[in-house]
């Protein structure tokens, strides 16, 4: 075993008496001291000197060592505190720990990122221990990103105020219920109620909001309807069913009543629809015929479920309406005005109807009898068109509509134009270019009767002998009779009773289909059979 040397004595507490900052000449004493021999005591006086020069070269190359050994160790610190962490960012962890590969991290970048967030939220929302192993940071990482995932915040308009209700959370359970299968979710019989997303910020509608403007149609046979009824009754009497009480069965339901119900919804949605966006409607109930065309029938099939039929009308309106009477029905309805106490407001009266092509936009304007513009209106827009077939001549359309507004300067420039010239039997155009071009016009002699309902609305009978001058598409020719009802619906601040509302309505306009059906044989369509059809 080789035994250490002085040299190597003086060394070992020279570095560990240096490691504890004493003097490097104190540290190179004790040493010289701890390794001299008893025996050379006597000795010592006599090489003082020479010891003292050797142990002054001696001092010098172990503080030069400990200089060197301890600047080394700063530098090798500083050097770990100055790794460069910025590709450890937010999004970079926030994707690891959605992926679960936290663990490709190391344990300085985790505290790295530890001690960002702990910055970031003040320093009191969690603590970091510097002696933590790899697991403990990864989980220290994943409850920071789990508590901030939860604070997230869906941004709102700060206008508007959603409230959630009981009925709300039962339909939404409903929903559920419906898209996975839940059968055991407790039903909440209400009806549905359709959601208007315009009635949360109307103000920031602008004049030209047609596509936002919500449409609705509907297609109602007085022979038939998809709906079924439900019949209580008392199951106890079944065997485990002693405690039950009350249960439902299906039954057939009245169709006319069924028919009601849906035009009332479908009134009521539109009047809601009307409200909110501060707009004047009214109700247009005609009698004619709907005539479809051939491709209503998809893939040659004749026979489709009510409802897939009324969507497919609605998305590619393969229809159209002929509003038409008999002449022999004008003494009936004469005598039905006489029979309801309506009064008449308005003789007959001759005018003029136009539809004025601008640019990409479409005008209506009324002209009196000297030719003279007297209103211009942008065209209706329908809210609602219910198509209610009837088994015998006339059917009826219910039509909710209302106009956009019109600036003024592009009424008075149409007020002030002309836009007719009589000839000797008809009329030409004689509108300037600039205002556009003329794509219809008809000759128009009105009556109106008027009353008030029950309800308090007021109810006009409308007779129209058309007399078409200017046409530009097939369909458009041909003098034709027109009768209809028309109401000004209510305004949202008027108290009214809605469903009564709907219900005379309907009332009024299956009596006016009933008083047209005598001499409406003459327009009757014949039906084809299959092989012809086709």
């Amino acid at each position: 075993m080789i035994r250490p040397t002085a040299c190597h004595q003086r060394l070992r507490v020279a570095g560990s008496v240096g490691a504890t900052g004493a003097s490097p000449v104190l540290c190179a004493f004790v040493a010289s001291a701890r390794s001299m021999p008893a025996g050379s005591a006597g000795r010592r006086h006599s090489n003082w000197q020479h010891r003292t020069s050797g142990g002054r070269s001696f001092v010098a190359f172990a503080a030069n060592a400990a200089t060197t050994l301890t600047q080394g160790r700063r530098w090798q610190s500083s050097a770990t505190r100055q790794k460069d962490f910025s590709h450890i960012t937010h999004d970079l962890v926030w994707g690891l720990w959605n992926e679960g590969n936290l663990f490709s991290l190391s344990a300085a970048e985790l505290m790295y990122y530890l001690q960002q967030q702990q910055r970031a939220d003040g320093g009191s929302a969690f603590a970091i221990d510097p002696q933590a192993k790899k697991s403990t940071l990864v989980r220290q990482v994943e409850e920071v990103l789990s508590a901030e995932q939860a604070n997230i915040a869906v941004p709102q308009d700060v206008s508007a105020t959603v409230t959630m209700t009981g009925s709300d959370r039962v339909e939404e359970t409903l929903d559920e219920a419906d898209e996975y299968g839940d059968w055991g979710a407790e039903p909440g019989f209400e009806e549905r109620r359709h959601i208007d997303y315009m009635e949360f910020n109307p103000q920031r509608m602008g004049e030209r909001y047609d596509v936002l403007t919500p449409r609705a149609y509907q297609l109602l046979h007085s022979g038939l309807s998809a709906d079924v009824g439900l019949t209580a009754v008392d199951p106890s009497k079944f065997p485990g069913q002693r405690n039950t009480k009350l249960a439902y069965l299906v039954s057939k339901v009245n169709v006319d009543r069924a028919n009601e119900q849906h035009f009332r919804r479908g009134l009521e949605w539109c009047l809601a629809n009307l409200w909110n966006t501060n707009m004047n409607g009214e109700l247009n109930i005609g009698a004619g015929r709907i005539i479809f065309y051939r491709t209503i029938a998809k893939q040659n099939r004749n026979t489709l479920p009510l409802w897939t039929l009324q969507r497919h009308l609605y998305a590619y309106h393969p229809y159209v309406w002929f509003a038409i009477a008999s002449a022999s029905n004008a003494e009936a309805m004469e005598k039905l005005a006489e029979r309801l106490g309506m009064k008449l407001v308005q003789d007959a009266t001759t005018s003029y109807k136009v539809s004025i092509r601008r640019a990409n936009e479409l005008l209506d304007g009324e002209l009196n009898a000297q030719l003279q513009c007297t209103k211009l209106n942008r065209p209706w827009d329908r809210f609602l068109v219910t198509h209610y077939v009837r088994s015998q001549m006339p059917d009826l359309r219910f039509l909710v509509r209302a106009r956009h507004p019109i600036k003024k300067r592009i009424v008075d420039a149409y007020l002030e134009a002309d836009i007719l010239r009589s000839t000797r039997d008809s009329v030409q155009s004689v509108l300037s270019p600039d205002l556009g071009e003329v794509c219809y016009c008809c000759e128009r002699v009105i009556r109106k009767w008027a009353m008030r309902t029950k309800t308090g609305v007021t109810l006009q009978l409308v007779e129209t002998r058309r007399t078409p001058l200017i046409i530009t598409k097939a369909g458009d020719e041909g003098e034709r009779l027109e009768y209809e009802w028309i109401v000004v619906l209510p305004q949202k601040a008027e108290r009214i009773d809605v469903a009564a509302l709907s219900a005379e309505l309907w009332d009024y306009g299956n009596l006016l289909a009933r008083e047209l059906e005598p001499g409406m044989e003459e327009f009757l369509s014949h039906t084809m059979t299959a092989a012809a059809s086709y």
